[in-house]
């Protein structure tokens, strides 16, 4: 078939044409008929700028400071043309910034030709900050709608928004809302929502928003596949005294596909949540949070009935956030390899979590053992950014164990004395297959060129370091107090920047020594076989025979 050929079929040109950008699909909507359709479709799908797509309808005009409105009011033949723009829209994003639109939003709500704005809209992200834009939110929402992004309503404002946002999207599917006070505040309006959507799959909140009561209501639905928090500040975040008791009601039927769970709750709650009858034990993936302070126990008993409980849970994250006593290590309240052999038990985890304030007990002997009886890990990070940075029980050597055992390993992160190891001489290096980022947290690296040396023997190429600390983007007041200052992590960190650095030209070096080496080998091979041939020769003539 001719090239030109293939660019005729549709299917096949949308698909090439989504791999390029907006600006060069606005040239290919000029080249013929048919290219302009697929290509008008591919630009305007997706909405970021709302202004750049409301003069599709009729040019603007800035009046004042800030208040943008039409040059007139659109009429029937902006409608019109206007329509073949908006039956392509299925997804809109708007955040409300300093300029005013409401004057062109209210335009548009008088002089609209059809009840449904964009009747093909799927997605709606619609972040404000007022009454009078989170009303005009009211403009793009219809029946097909079924993913919603949307900030809640200012406090001040008694307002019958969520009935609303119910009565007009009543087959919503995932439901992200954001929200920065507290969950009390709107529970009843919030419960009322979930209770007018039926057919929900996926609720993301911010953190504290899980409740007894929303996760009790939740329990009900059919179809929820996803509960989850998001702890960023585009997210919000409520208090945590809200989820001091964690008790939800479930009933026979709850969860029928839940698969991702998150919860913030005290150890001892989560344990007897998922410990009930009709409790969801068929997720996959569970992320815990926790702010109180605790005993290892807790841990092991909560682990051990999830072993026994969830056989298909993959994904597993225990944040234990109490920052309490941080600075003092104490023993009794330190996390051991016998607390987490658990995890071991589990049929299908793949990627495991644990964060806690103080480094976990564990040693060299120890991480062999867990390395060896875990081949199908794909993630691992065993706490590596503890606030009792001072007490280490691992070094470099804890890394070759998971090199050698764990071929999927991708992640891993660990508390390390970071110095150059003695490694016997027969002792080979097998280096990782997978890894992609090595986490070190508040782990310590005293002399940064040998340390790149010997992580060059185990790393592949492109692996990250990362030594980011995470503590304070949590959502409890005593996390967000803390900082680097306090943390004293400064000096950590660059050195860890400058392993970071210096690890791709080890790496690199490395590599080409294997080449040579390779090459060595290869010549070496070749001129034994040549030097073979003369020296079989000479035996023949010596025999003065030669059978064949």
């Amino acid at each position: 078939m001719h090239p030109h050929m293939v660019l005729l079929i549709p299917e096949l040109l949308e698909n090439i044409l989504s791999f390029v950008d907006r600006r060069e699909n606005v040239i290919n909507a000029c080249v013929c008929k048919q290219w302009s359709e697929i290509a008008m479709d591919l630009v305007w799908r997706e909405v970021e700028s709302l202004p750049e797509f409301l003069t599709l309808l009729r040019p603007s005009q800035t009046r004042g400071v800030s208040q943008n409105v039409f040059d007139r009011q659109p009429d029937l033949r902006d409608w019109a043309r206007f329509q073949k723009y908006a039956n392509r829209v299925h997804i809109l994003r708007y955040r409300q910034e300093r300029a005013d639109y409401t004057c062109m939003l209210d335009d548009i709500a008088r002089t609209r030709t059809t009840l449904d704005i964009l009747p093909n809209l799927h997605t709606l992200q619609w972040i404000f900050k007022d009454v009078k834009c989170m009303e005009r939110a009211t403009l793009f929402m219809h029946q097909h709608v079924r993913h919603l992004a949307i900030s809640a309503p200012p406090l001040k404002a008694k307002t019958s928004f969520f009935v609303d946002a119910c009565s007009r999207m009543p087959n919503l599917h995932s439901l992200d809302l954001r929200v920065s006070y507290s969950v009390r505040l709107i529970e009843a309006d919030l419960l009322e929502l979930l209770r007018g959507l039926p057919d929900l799959k996926k609720v993301i909140f911010p953190e504290f928003y899980l409740t007894s009561a929303i996760v009790s209501e939740l329990s009900r639905k059919k179809h929820i596949n996803v509960i989850r928090f998001e702890f960023t500040p585009e997210q919000g975040l409520g208090e945590e005294e809200d989820v001091d008791s964690f008790s939800p009601v479930i009933e026979q039927g709850a969860f029928p596909m839940l698969q991702d769970l998150s919860i913030t709750a005290r150890l001892e709650d989560i344990t007897r949540f998922m410990g009930a009858d009709f409790a969801p034990i068929h997720i996959t993936c569970l992320y815990i949070h926790t702010y109180v302070e605790l005993e290892p126990e807790e841990l092991h008993t909560l682990l051990v009935m999830l072993s026994k409980q969830c056989c298909l849970l993959s994904e597993l994250y225990t944040k234990l956030l109490d920052v309490h006593n941080r600075r003092k290590l104490v023993s009794a309240k330190q996390i051991t390899f016998d607390t987490l052999r658990p995890v071991l038990s589990f049929p299908h985890l793949t990627t495991f979590e644990v964060m806690h304030k103080y480094p976990v007990n564990i040693s060299l002997e120890e991480i062999e053992e867990l390395a060896s009886q875990w081949p199908t890990l794909g993630s691992l990070s065993l706490n590596e950014e503890p606030l009792a940075m001072h007490d280490f029980t691992l070094d470099l050597r804890a890394l070759v164990p998971f090199a050698r055992h764990c071929p999927n390993l991708f992640s891993l992160g660990l508390f390390m004395d970071a110095i150059a190891p003695q490694i016997h001489p027969a002792q080979e290096l097998i280096p990782f297959t997978a890894l992609e980022v090595l986490f070190v947290g508040t782990s310590r690296a005293r002399e940064p060129g040998a340390v790149a040396a010997f992580l060059s023997c185990l790393c592949p190429p492109g692996c990250e370091i990362d030594a980011v600390v995470t503590w304070t983007s949590y959502g409890s007041r005593s996390c967000c107090e803390l900082d680097n200052t306090v943390l004293d992590i400064g000096n950590r960190s660059a050195s860890w920047k400058s392993v970071s650095d210096l690890l791709p030209l080890f790496i690199q070096v490395r590599r080409e020594e294997r080449e040579k080496s390779k090459a060595l080998r290869e010549e070496v091979e070749y001129l034994r076989a040549k030097n073979r041939l003369p020296m079989d020769k000479d035996n023949i003539r010596a025999n003065g025979s030669c059978t064949i």
